[in-house]
């Protein structure tokens, strides 16, 4: 039985005792005394009993009392009778539910043999009632048990993936610090084998020119010509090796918006504005690369099918999420190859959908609104090295 149905139980034996002393005008009440603080003493025991035999018995030998009350001292001790019921309809075993629901019929019913059939027909009822009641009351308790035990698991499975998640992303940075070492130790050995190797040559070429020119000075002009294009090639491979060690700049270079509202600015003679907000942050190539392509392909489609004359890219970091818009003064754009419906954009063409299908890879989201000025919105989600530790 729930803990929040124990005071109904004592009330269901006390107040009907108490209301007893005074409507049916009982004369000696000392056994009738007796058998009430009987019952309450088993109320209080059945509180703190756990086995199921034990329970069984309480319960047979309740409705055995119940029963005598009612005999000798009227129909208020139904009530009595029914505080029993709190108990065995909470078992575990329907069968066992049954069994002790018959019994307590069978000894109600030979209780209140001698007084109307109106009253035992109602008794009953009550008694049929207060199952159902009970039975719902049950049946509601354990949705609700199953309805916290799923959350308490829901709630778990939240954190074990989270955890995951992290050491997901631990494991990504140390794959990522191996790999850059690995990078830095292949370019090393080539800048001390190839680039190295080629200075040293360059070093023996010079000395041979400069005992050359003063005897033969085509000869020594033809070791110098090669001497320049030897530093020529050893500087690009040098630049080359030197961008390679930083491969996060390269490609922040690469796929830079602000760089990207320049030379569209200096190639259309459109104006362009780029627009921070919130704290900027670092943020994974993956997502670099879809905001730059969105941005991109929005201002295509601002100039070749709006004729925009204005651009505006606006980023806003959020804790949670970055946020692009894309917004220009031009018309609303309707491409001329269309590919259906899709949610949150309505019909359009190849170039929202393949912004859309981008999004969609990395988890974010794509939204266009369609009021002056006209805007495409990219939706990021962000996960702060904070939350991982």
């Amino acid at each position: 039985m729930p803990h929040s149905l124990a005071s109904l139980r004592f009330g269901l034996i006390l107040i009907p005792a108490a209301i007893g002393l005074y409507v049916d005008g009982i004369d000696h009440y000392d056994w009738y005394t007796v058998f009430i603080l009987l019952f309450l003493a088993l109320a209080v025991l059945g509180r703190f009993i756990k086995s199921s035999p034990v329970i069984i018995l309480g319960v047979i030998v309740e409705l055995i009392i119940a029963g005598w009350l009612c005999q000798h001292y009227g129909m208020l001790m139904i009530f009595v009778s029914m505080s029993t019921a709190l108990i065995y309809l909470f078992l575990s075993h329907p069968f066992l539910r049954y069994v002790l629901l018959g019994i307590h019929l069978i000894i109600l019913n030979v209780s209140l043999q001698g007084h109307e059939i109106v009253w035992v027909i109602s008794a009953n009822l009550l008694l049929i009632m207060v199952t159902v009641f009970i039975g719902v009351l049950h049946n509601t308790s354990g949705s609700k048990e199953d309805t916290l035990r799923l959350y308490d698991e829901l709630r778990r499975k939240h954190f074990e993936l989270e955890e995951a998640r992290s050491r997901m992303q631990q494991f990504a940075h140390q794959i990522e610090a191996a790999a850059q070492a690995d990078e830095r130790n292949r370019i090393s050995h080539q800048l001390h084998d190839d680039i190295g190797h080629r200075l040293i040559r360059v070093k023996m070429m010079m000395e041979a020119a400069i005992y050359t020119v003063p005897q033969d000075v085509n000869r020594g002009m033809e070791l110098l010509h090669q001497i320049r294009d030897q530093l020529g090639s050893s500087m690009d491979e040098m630049r080359s090796a030197v961008k390679r060690m930083n491969p996060g700049r390269q490609l922040a270079d690469a796929y830079a918006l602000d760089r990207l509202l320049e030379e569209t600015g200096r190639e259309t003679g459109i104006i362009t504005r780029l627009r921070t907000k919130g704290l900027p942050y670092p943020l994974y190539p993956s997502q670099q690369v879809v905001l730059y392509k969105n941005a991109r392909e929005a201002i295509t489609n601002a100039i070749r099918h709006g004729h925009a004359d204005q651009v505006e890219v606006l980023l806003t970091y959020d804790d949670h999420e970055v946020c692009m818009e894309v917004s220009n003064n031009g018309e609303v754009a309707v491409e001329a190859h269309t590919a259906g419906n899709m949610p949150g954009i309505g019909k359009q063409g190849l170039g929202l959908s393949g912004m859309l299908e981008r999004t969609k890879v990395i988890g974010g989201t794509l939204e266009v609104c369609r009021q002056m000025p006209f805007t495409v919105i990219t939706r990021l989600p962000v996960y702060r090295k904070s939350e991982i530790i």
